[in-house]
């Protein structure tokens, strides 16, 4: 049968379906599910990476703390054997001053009633650690002070005190005042580069 067209304008054309084939489909499944998997390698192997740095730096770190730990150790035990050896020391240094004290206290004494003119002793007794007592008999008052001056000049004298001072009857024509004195006597500290035996500092010869 033979059709016309009495509008005279063209007749419009059918759109046809074109059949999407199996393959594209599959194609069009597997490219957006290959690009997720290569987004989560790539995330992974980033994640790897960092984790196998991170580890590296905690070893590193652990080697370094076993190691300040070792060092602290070894400081501890230096220090200890240091305490020994320091105590030795102080020990040592102790019975040498100790032993030296009785001669040094009876040098200190002589030098000092040597310098006292018209004075003399009659006894010297330790009261205390380190605190003796001194009895004696002198001509003057000044004496009396002139010795506790000495005494604090020594060097091996402090915290110098008068306790008594009584005038007795003249002996020979010669005015007699006994007195008590009390000091502390502690041994100068060596100077550097001092000579052992030397005469201690604001001693007179």
């Amino acid at each position: 049968m033979i059709r016309i067209n009495l509008l005279g304008r063209p007749r419009p054309r059918v759109k046809r379906r074109v059949a999407i084939t199996g393959a594209l489909q599959l194609a069009l499944f597997l490219i957006p599910v290959g690009l997720a998997l290569a987004a989560l390698a790539g995330h992974w192997w980033i994640i790897n990476a960092d984790s196998t740095r991170l580890e590296n730096d905690i070893k590193i770190k652990e080697a370094e703390k076993a190691q300040m730990k070792q060092l602290e150790e070894e400081i501890k035990a230096f220090e200890a054997r240091q305490a020994v050896v320091d105590a030795r020391i102080k020990v040592i240094e102790d019975l040498k001053r100790n032993q030296a004290g009785p001669v040094r206290l009876l040098e200190a004494i002589g030098q000092t009633v040597s310098q006292t003119e018209t004075l003399w002793l009659t006894s010297v007794e330790e009261k205390g650690p380190n605190q003796i007592e001194f009895k004696g008999n002198a001509a003057t008052v000044e004496a009396v002070a002139n010795f506790m001056t000495n005494l604090g000049r020594s060097g091996y004298f402090s915290n110098v005190e008068i306790k008594e001072s009584v005038q007795k009857a003249q002996r020979e024509g010669v005015a007699n005042f006994e007195f008590t004195l009390s000091a502390k006597f502690s041994l100068p500290e060596p100077q550097p580069g001092a000579a052992e035996g030397g005469t201690p500092a604001g001693g007179q010869s």
